[in-house]
Formats: structure tokens, sequence, C-alpha cells
């Protein structure tokens, strides 16, 4: 039985049409979704038509831009092809982008035909984002669709207060540490007139030399060096230098090519300094800059040009100090607009039992890079096949994640289907590949017979998604 749902507001008219689950009860939820219109009078004439991957990805897209508008903080963009996307436009306009699908072709090929981009007004995308919420409390229609929220990662949340307004406490109380020491230079040092205790045959002499822990100029030199040595321009490194270390190569490694690609891919646009800018850094396990130090004069003096203070995530106050392992680099911005990453290798009291085997598992679990594709499968029905039998096959053994952003790994078939290998793309991914189904998939790590390669992302909402790692053939 054909079933029509409808969901009107003033700037938007929602209309699902399906197949009623019960014939003899037309409230009975849809079992079959076979259309679905949302009308947006004012906005644009057309009416934006699809199934149910259209509406998937319209509910997804308004539910995360939602978050993201209600929030104040920037939500992650989806990974992967997507057939609706909403972004922010000038002013208080928003844009809703449909990518169109002709007939026949697959979802993930978004090129076929121009995108439709509608201008919304806020109160028009409010009139969207209430009739969706509509359909998501309705049980009537589709009780499996559903808005997955999902906490936003630590790194994107940007400081409520500016690089030099917070650095402002620090710098007057240098100010005024350094004038109370000019003052005091000017201060003669007291003459003291030696005397000579009274003491009897039965009674020791007291001596009043200090001991060489307790002596002040001592403690001021080692309270003086530490803080030195700790100060930070970012985020605060006391505590972060007590944390255990993370002593895994590979793991540092996939730390490592991770801050350089978020670090270039953030510093594109900036102005370029006149020479090098070398900074201390803190990274914890999932890639989160919890603090960061400047290595040279011209780095404390160019800080603000550099993405450090937006990308460096800031506790609360009086928050526990970190307990998480870390990794710690020498990050470089040169003139020629390039960001170096060096590893500092961590001191060998730092690794502890608790470090060591953490740093096993990592070891255990971390896969190798894949070499270069030499025998390519080049038959473009062949890889539409082997996606589908690698996306069958991963989801299969899939299970719920830890991970609170998107996991991507680049993974290799052979023509039969057989996996040959994988690498992550993205640090969290090589922390947590174990989570996923790929380790036990691998079975002919050795094979010579032609293979291709497919991008594999785990989205931070529990969504699998599979590619041809080259984009899909004609």
């Amino acid at each position: 039985m054909t079933v029509q749902r409808q969901y009107t507001l003033p700037h938007c008219n929602l209309v699902l049409e399906g197949m009623s689950a019960n014939a003899n009860d037309p409230l009975s939820p849809l079992s079959v979704l076979m259309n679905a219109e949302c009308h947006l009078p004012g906005a644009t004439d057309a009416s934006l038509t699809g199934g149910r991957e259209f509406l998937d990805s319209l509910v997804a897209a308004v539910s995360r831009y939602g978050q993201q508008l209600l929030s104040g903080v920037p939500y992650p963009t989806a990974g992967g092809a997507v057939i609706v996307e909403i972004k922010p436009g000038e002013g208080l306009y928003h844009h809703l982008i449909v990518h169109q699908q002709p007939l026949g072709e697959p979802v993930s090929d978004i090129n076929a035909q121009p995108p439709l981009d509608v201008k919304l007004t806020t109160v028009q995308f409010y009139d969207l984002m209430e009739a969706v919420d509509q359909l998501l409390a309705d049980s009537q229609t589709l009780p499996d669709l559903t808005a997955q929220f999902q906490a936003v990662s630590r790194r994107l949340v940007q400081p409520t207060e500016p690089v030099a307004k917070r650095a402002a406490p620090a710098v007057l109380g240098a100010t005024a540490l350094a004038a109370a020491a000019l003052a005091l230079f000017f201060v003669p040092p007291p003459t003291v007139e030696p005397t000579r205790p009274e003491s009897d045959a039965s009674t020791p002499a007291e001596s009043s030399t200090l001991p060489p822990e307790t002596a002040p100029g001592a403690d001021a030199g080692a309270t003086e060096g530490s803080s030195s040595e700790l100060s930070a321009e970012g985020g605060d490194l006391d505590g972060l230098d007590n944390a255990p270390p993370i002593t895994d190569a590979a793991a540092i490694a996939l730390l490592s090519s991770d801050l350089t690609n978020r670090l270039q891919a953030a510093w594109a646009d900036a102005p370029r300094p006149s020479g090098d800018l070398a900074y201390r850094m803190v990274v914890s396990e999932d890639g989160d800059i919890l603090g960061y130090k400047y290595e040279n004069d011209l780095a404390l003096a160019e800080v603000d040009n550099t993405p450090l203070p937006q990308l460096t995530f800031v506790p609360l106050p009086g928050a526990a100090p970190v307990q998480e392992r870390v990794a710690q680099f020498i990050t470089t911005f040169t003139p020629a607009g390039e960001v170096v990453v060096e590893p500092i290798a961590p001191e060998a009291s730092g690794s502890s039992s608790g470090a060591s085997s953490g740093s096993a598992v990592a070891s255990a679990t971390t896969p190798a890079s894949l070499p270069p594709l030499s025998n390519r499968v080049t038959d473009g029905d062949r890889i539409r096949d082997l996606n589908s039998t690698l996306y069958d096959s991963i989801l299969a053994d899939l299970e719920p994640l830890s991970a609170n952003e998107a996991l991507r790994f680049r993974v290799r078939l052979t023509e039969t289907g057989e996996v040959v290998g994988y690498e992550p793309v993205s640090a969290a991914a090589g922390l947590l590949a174990a989570e996923t189904p790929l380790p036990g998939l691998v079975a002919a790590a050795n094979s010579t017979a032609d293979q291709a390669d497919f991008q594999v992302v785990f989205t931070e909402r529990g969504v699998l998604e599979v590619n041809p790692w080259d984009g899909w053939p004609q």
C-alpha cells in the first residue's frame, strides 16, 4: 500500500512517499521509501527529490550544520562523497548544495552534473531543520532513521582568548620580577659582625652552615632554570614533561605525518616569515596539540602568524595534569612555506613499564606502508566488484569503534578479491587500526597478481565508506 507523509512549515515542506509495512494499517511505518521531496518556497522553484540515499544525506547535513550553528564550534565535514552538504554563506545566508545524480550511476560519482546551490536565509534553514526534527521524532515513518550526534574533537575548539591576552599575566610577572631584581641590585649587602657563641664544655657548638640543598642561591637557581625551561607561549607545559612518553617509532611516525599535514594545510595562506620559526610541541596519542614553546626569538614574535594558537587545546583552569602518553616534536615553519616536523627522542628514564606495554601494543598492530602499486587492475567492472566485495567483508566483522574522528585507510586488493595489505592515512587511524576488521582480512601479503587500491573510511558517526583510491572508473 502506497502512503505519503508530509512535514509542513511556512518555509519548508518535506514529503515522503513509500510502501507501508502493513497494507491494512496506513499508519504503520514505511517498509520501502520510494521518493523524498523537499520544497523550499522562496528559496528555489524546483523541488529537491531523491531516494533513501538523498534523504539520509539531507538529514545528516542538516543535523551536522545545525549543531555547528547552535554551538558555534565548527563541525568536521563528512568524509567521502556526499549528496547534500550545507555551508555558511555571506552575511545571514546559508548554501544548501545538492550534488545531482543521474539515474543508474553510483552514488559516489558526483561530478556527472553541476551541483545545485540553494541560498537559504536563517529562517528558511531553521524551518528545514524543524521539518527534519519532526521526521526523526515520528516513529511511524522511518523508525531506523535517527540523528547521530558526535562530540567534536577537542582539537577543533578554539581558545576563548587570544594568545596576547593569555600571555599578558606571565609577561607582567616577568617584568615585575626584572624590576625588583634591578632595584635590589643597588641595595648594599648588610654587614654582619662575626660573634662567637657562648658554649660550655658539656654542650657541643651548633653549626650555622646551611646544607647545600637548602641554600637560597641553589634553590633559586634551580627554580629559575626549571621555570625558564618550561615557559610556554601556548598551553601550559607544566606537567607535560612528566607525562609518560610514546616510545614506539611507528606511532611517532604517524603522529609526525598527521601533525605535518594539519599544520601545512592550516598555514597555506598565511604570510611567510623572514626566517625559520621553531617551536617545541607536545602532542597526545590522538594527535591533539597540548602545548608548545618557542625555540627562537622570531618564533615568539610571529606566533600569531602560525596556526598554533588556533589548533592548540587549552584545558580548563584547575584541570588535572595530563596522564595520557605524549610525544614531543620540534616544528619549524620555513620562509619557503614548508612545515618541518622532527620528533624529539624520549629520555630513557621516561620509558616506564606502562609506556613499554603500550608501545608493544602499538608496534604489534601498526601496519607498514604499502609499496608503490605496479600491476594495476584496469577493468572498470572488476574494480566495482572489488569495491563491493571489500565493503561486504569489512561490514561483516565491523564493531563500534572508540574513535571520535574519521579513520582513513588505504587498502590494497588483488584482482581475485584478497586483501594484500593496508596503511593508515592519519595518525588516529594508525593508532586504532587494531579496532577495525582490517588486520584480520590480510590474506595475500606476497601476491604478485594485478592489484587495486581503495580508500576505506570509518566515520565518526559509525558509517563505513569504501571507494576506489583513484576515483570511480568511467
